[in-house]
């Protein structure tokens, strides 16, 4: 008797295991998936610059002044960095003396003309050599237009190039900008997210560094997939202010509707 009774209570042991470890077993799924539902809807991003440009010498030179460091905010119009150009506007007021010369030389052609004391091809001659020089100055003006070096935008110095009193190449970058005010997210989301996420969609990105969370406006989708990780790019605007910076990275939370 007190064998079967122990058998009794092992096998009610036993199924009672088995019901709840099914049980947890279940939980344990809708749990999972649940969660992973959860995670579809959020992606890392990283904050970029709306505009950033490598900004060029537009002549080869030594450089007087480049006075900007990294990190600086500059005005629209600042100069960047001066040429040396002692060189090109001596030759600027040599050329400009030389049209003035050659512009009276035609003059008297054209008074000698009209008594009859030169011909109709000494004035041609004496016309085409003035807006000859006259050319030749206007191209000086617009070179010299490159001995300083102004910012396109207004913006922040993500790297200096060189220094005042180092000699630049024609081409070469001298400053690296981010414009300000503009801040855009870049998310990389799976890629049948392209199926929902619509341009003018919003969200939330929360961003890692400084715990803020931003209002964000999706402006456009890659026009391609990633054929590897079968990822598409989300490309967003920020909304309002923010602490953001570029290459600050965080979460996009998105209501899939």
């Amino acid at each position: 008797m007190s064998s079967f009774i122990q058998t009794a209570i092992s096998s009610l042991v036993l199924v009672t295991f088995s019901t709840s470890s099914y049980a947890l077993e279940i939980a344990g799924k809708s749990l999972g998936e649940a969660n992973t539902s959860a995670a579809d809807m959020s992606a890392r991003g990283v904050l970029v610059a709306g505009q950033s440009a490598d900004i060029a010498a537009g002549m080869t030179g030594r450089l007087t002044s480049a006075p900007f460091k990294s990190g600086q905010y500059v005005k629209r119009g600042a100069i960047l960095a001066e040429f040396d150009c002692n060189r090109q506007r001596a030759e600027l007021k040599s050329r400009r003396a030389a049209h003035a010369t050659q512009s009276l030389r035609h003059d008297n052609q054209a008074e000698l003309l009209k008594m009859g004391a030169a011909g109709a091809l000494d004035v041609s001659i004496a016309r085409s050599e003035r807006d000859q020089i006259a050319a030749e100055v206007s191209a000086l003006e617009i070179a010299m237009k490159d001995c300083a070096v102004s910012a396109p935008f207004p913006g922040f110095v993500t790297a200096k190039h060189i220094e005042a009193h180092e000699t630049a190449q024609a081409g070469q970058p001298l400053y690296s900008l981010d414009r300000a005010g503009t801040t855009e997210v870049s998310v990389i989301a799976p890629s049948d997210w392209a199926g929902w996420v619509k341009e003018g969609a919003r969200f939330t990105f929360k961003v890692d560094e400084t715990g803020d969370s931003i209002s964000a406006r999706v402006q456009r989708l890659s026009a391609v997939v990633d054929p590897v990780s079968q990822t598409i790019e989300i490309t967003a605007r920020l909304n309002g202010k923010h602490k953001g910076r570029p290459g600050m990275s965080g979460v996009a939370l998105f209501e899939k509707k």
